[in-house]
């Protein structure tokens, strides 16, 4: 099968490349056409995803050493190898955005998998995230943005941190697994994840409910959130002293990041915690405290937000 599909790429993008080697006008709209053809062809045939990321780096590698050789162009090469296989992969994947909205809504349609981790997106185009995790593999869109991962949690976290990699930049990616028929509850979980994560102020990169447990304890309990608005009410008022918790919190309680991070002075801050102290009666220089605070001023802001 993978002999099959090499053959059938090198034999449909070959002319793509030849006009693209040759900066010929007219390359770009001809790679979107024949790569949706053949895309089409092996969704039709079932083909495994794998055989395809395969087939694809193959050809493009078989191709562009071939056409550097007569002479074309490294960089008109590069983008249609790029155009090709973001468009090949777009129409083979077609098909299953509507599993993807159908699982989400709790059903386990034909062609669905045991289990998947969903992923929620954020910082970054949607799409050029998808591009990104097909690269490494099968990943399902819904409607609503997030993303389908067949495989477990612990596989997905590599994963995404590789998509962070390749995208660079400021992205979020937040991840939950659960068994196909439990899939609304993995989206409901990344979105507060996503929701504590970005009120936190948390820096990008990828998170699990782990990563935020102790927050997300504490707001699942009535008393526990009006104590916290009580508490934190006074320090609300002062941003500067609510911009010094959140560079405290990320930088894991170190004064001295924290202070370059601010650009203050060390007796500044050593100032502005104290001032934290008597607002709040809680340290920002005691990690447990500092997390108190960081979680009421989350939750604040994710009501305000929300």
């Amino acid at each position: 099968m993978l002999f099959d599909v090499g053959r059938l790429l090198h034999e449909e993008f070959l002319a793509v490349y030849r006009a693209a080697a040759a900066d010929a006008d007219g390359w770009e709209d001809a790679a979107v056409a024949v790569a949706h053809r053949v895309g089409s062809r092996l969704r039709s045939a079932k083909v495994p995803v794998a055989h395809v990321v395969v087939a694809l780096r193959s050809t493009d590698r078989l191709l562009t050493e071939a056409m550097l050789d007569d002479g074309g162009d490294a960089r008109a090469l590069a983008a249609a190898g790029t155009a090709l296989t973001a468009e090949l992969m777009s129409s083979f994947c077609a098909a299953d955005d509507g599993l993807a909205d159908a699982v989400l809504a709790g059903g386990a349609p034909d062609g669905a998998a045991a289990f998947y981790t969903v992923v929620s997106v954020r910082g970054a185009l949607v799409d050029r995230v998808i591009n990104a995790f097909r690269r490494h593999g099968t990943v399902l869109r819904a409607s609503s943005g997030h993303l389908l991962l067949p495989v477990s949690e612990t596989a997905a976290l590599a994963l995404c941190r590789e998509v962070c990699l390749d995208i660079g930049g400021e992205v979020w990616l937040c991840v939950a697994e659960r068994p196909a028929a439990r899939v609304p509850l993995a989206r409901k979980e990344v979105d507060e994840i996503d929701a504590l994560v970005s009120s936190l102020g948390r820096p990008p990169g990828v998170y699990r409910i782990d990563d935020v447990l102790f927050e997300s304890a504490m707001i699942q309990t009535p008393e526990v959130r009006d104590e916290l608005d009580r508490v934190v009410a006074p320090l609300l008022a002062n941003p500067v002293l609510v911009e010094t918790v959140l560079a405290l919190l990320e930088a894991d309680g170190n004064r001295a990041v924290a202070v370059r991070k601010l650009f203050i002075h060390r007796s500044t801050i050593d100032y502005r915690l104290w001032q934290i102290e008597e607002l709040t009666g809680l340290s920002p220089v005691n990690p447990r405290d500092l997390a108190v605070l960081g979680t009421a001023i989350g939750m604040s802001r994710a009501n305000a937000w929300g």
